[in-house]
Order: C-alpha cells, then sequence, then structure tokens
C-alpha cells in the first residue's frame, strides 16, 4: 500500500543521507575539532536542497499520516541522535569531556548548531557561510564550556 511504500522510501532515503553524515569514533583530533567538523558537516548536510526538499514532504506527508513522521524519526533523527550520543560517551569515557547524560547532551549541541539558522533555511532564505561558521564555532565554545574537562 502507499504507507508501506513510503515508510521504505524514507527509511531507504534516511539510510542514505546518514551514510553523508558518520561520525568516526577513532580519530584523534582535539575534541574542538572533531565538533567543529560535525557541526559544519550537519549545517551542510541540513542545507542541501534535496534536504529541504525531502523535510518538507515529510513534513506534509505526515499530516494525513503520522506513522510515516514516525518512521522518519525512527530512521534519521533518532538513528543520528543515538550515533552522536555514542560518540560523545566515547569522548566521555577517554577523559575528553564530562557528561552525565549524552543523549541531552547530543540534542543541546545539535540545536545550538542549528539555530534559528535551520528555520531560516526552511523558509527560503540563504544564510552565508561566515554566519553559519560564527554559529558552529560559539556552538563548540559553549558545549566545551558545560561539558569541557578542562
Amino acid at each position: 500500500d502507499k504507507r508501506a511504500l513510503f515508510t521504505a522510501a524514507v527509511e531507504l532515503k534516511c539510510d542514505q543521507m546518514r551514510g553523508q553524515f558518520s561520525i568516526d569514533h577513532e580519530t584523534k583530533p582535539a575534541i574542538s575539532d572533531q565538533l567543529t567538523a560535525i557541526g559544519h558537516a550537519m549545517n551542510a548536510f541540513l542545507s542541501r536542497p534535496e534536504m529541504l526538499q525531502f523535510d518538507r514532504r515529510i513534513a506534509a506527508e505526515t499530516e494525513s499520516n503520522p506513522d510515516i513522521g514516525l518512521a522518519f524519526l525512527k530512521a534519521g533523527p533518532w538513528r543520528m541522535r543515538n550515533d552522536f550520543s555514542a560518540f560523545l560517551a566515547h569522548a566521555a569515557e577517554h577523559g575528553q569531556l564530562s557528561i552525565e547524560d549524552t543523549d541531552l547532551a547530543a540534542e543541546q549541541f545539535v540545536s545550538l548548531c542549528k539555530g534559528i539558522g535551520d528555520l531560516e533555511r526552511r523558509f527560503g532564505k540563504h544564510l552565508s557561510k561566515e554566519r553559519d561558521d560564527k554559529r558552529v564555532a560559539s556552538a563548540v565554545r559553549l558545549f566545551l564550556k558545560a561539558y569541557g574537562t578542562i
């Protein structure tokens, strides 16, 4: 049926997107450099025209079929949060960060990096790379002030 087909398409698209936004636990750069790279990759990923279009399609389909939205959350955002949370837990285990709730910390970092720029992008405003860069740099500084070990 249409719902099953659309759900399968959502899951496939999310798998493809996740492949472009992986988090490597084995790299050895400073945690600030890793967080900066993740913030930039996330914003670049969310800014892609096909991602904006996909996001709009999911939102529209979810109006009439909430299961589509749930499938999207499970296949994409929740998996990415879990992956990023695992990355943060790994950094905490190795003394790079001090975090009790890595799921919450992952959400906080993503929110700091996206800011209102994410909404502006969704509604057609072109954002400058300089502004995104400044937002990510500030997010990393704030995050490390809250969760850094130094």
